[in-house]
């Protein structure tokens, strides 16, 4: 069953940000079906697309396991910050963005998304993540290997508990929290509860 939190509208970061408030951010551990379900809630909202890492790997030339096996995670962190940032200044018609799993929690990068946008935690259980990544061919470079005697199945549920508790407290700031298995057309009618107005620029409403 799909549960559904809101959280009060504020328009404080809008005014100091002075941006329109009205991009579409996804937050979430990896395997959350942030891009997925982004991809089909651009479609609806007729918005472009962006996945954060994937301007990342733009920007670098590199994949994503290579920035970290060449700068670390600290590196990394240091790109997706900007690479968020860029976003965020763009102009143009508002989009979707996937952001990545650690992105709320590092430089500040959680005040741009509210500043600049409409957060939406997809809250996945751990089992189902789990299944979710043990069958995807990407990379995820925070999510390691087995230790001796650990079947992949119990070393990836431990990551990802312990990952969420280092998370959890940005997350749980997202305007919507979605916890279960959502669907694109339950977010459309979770988000219009919520109070997301897509074609609504809220920072002139605010002014």
């Amino acid at each position: 069953m799909l549960r559904l939190r809101y959280a009060a509208l504020s328009m404080t970061d809008a005014n100091r940000y002075q941006k329109p408030m009205n991009n579409l951010y996804l937050l979430g551990l990896p395997g959350s079906g942030k891009t997925t379900i982004g991809r089909r809630l651009a479609a609806h909202y007729g918005r472009a697309f962006r996945d954060l890492d994937a301007d990342i790997v733009a920007a670098a030339g590199r994949t994503v396991p290579e920035i970290f096996a060449a700068e670390g995670e600290a590196g990394f962190r240091v790109r997706e910050a900007a690479a968020l940032r860029a976003v965020a200044a763009r102009s143009g018609p508002p989009l979707v963005l996937a952001t990545g799993g650690g992105t709320p929690c590092f430089h500040d990068n959680l005040d741009v998304l509210q500043a600049t946008g409409f957060t939406v935690w997809l809250d996945v259980p751990a089992p189902e993540l789990a299944r979710r990544l043990l069958r995807s061919a990407t990379k995820r470079p925070l999510l390691t290997a087995a230790a001796a005697g650990e079947t992949p199945e119990s070393a990836l549920l431990a990551r990802l508990h312990r990952t969420l508790a280092d998370r959890e407290r940005f997350y749980e700031q997202a305007r919507l929290r979605c916890t279960g298995v959502a669907t694109a057309d339950t977010l459309v009618a979770a988000l219009a509860q919520a109070g997301f107005t897509p074609d609504l620029n809220l920072s002139e409403k605010a002014s």
